[in-house]
């Protein structure tokens, strides 16, 4: 492929035209996809390793999240029931740890993670009783078989 050729940098695989029912069959599954993601979180409270290892046993948690303030110009109010469907930490500091969490996708991510002013419940601040907030935030993974593999 000329594009896998001409650089090192990015390679391209499974570049195909697709019909609008393909497309179709996609969105169809977009409630069943899971996204895997990593995040660099701060806390107002001073925490040590023992304070985050119990995220790491939640499997399958679900939230309720209301349309975030900030997509709200653009997309309806409404209450939409998300599943995350678990969390890992890495312990960084006495106010910082990384959250790899897999979601389903359609979550919010940040609001899961500071509240977004009481908007997302459960969330990551009301589990651990304290302030959170996301400084960084990585999609680490899109976990869907589309579009269809080329033979090579």
């Amino acid at each position: 492929m000329k594009i896998n050729n001409s650089s090192n940098k990015i390679q391209v695989r499974d570049l195909q035209l697709v019909t609008r029912e393909a497309i179709g069959h996609m969105k169809e599954g977009e409630e069943e996809k899971t996204k895997s993601y990593s995040a660099l979180i701060w806390t107002n409270k001073a925490i040590q390793k023992k304070d985050i290892e119990f995220l790491n046993d939640i499997k399958d948690l679900k939230i309720d999240q209301k349309t975030p303030l900030r997509v709200l110009h653009r997309r309806p109010l409404a209450v939409r029931t998300r599943i995350i469907h678990s969390m890992e930490t890495r312990y960084v500091d006495e106010h910082h740890f990384h959250l790899y969490l897999k979601t389903q996708a359609g979550t919010y991510i940040k609001e899961f993670v500071h509240g977004d002013f009481g908007r997302t419940k459960p969330n990551i601040g009301s589990l651990m009783n304290m302030t959170a907030d996301i400084l960084e935030l990585d999609v680490e993974s899109v976990d869907v078989d589309w579009p269809p593999a080329l033979d090579d």
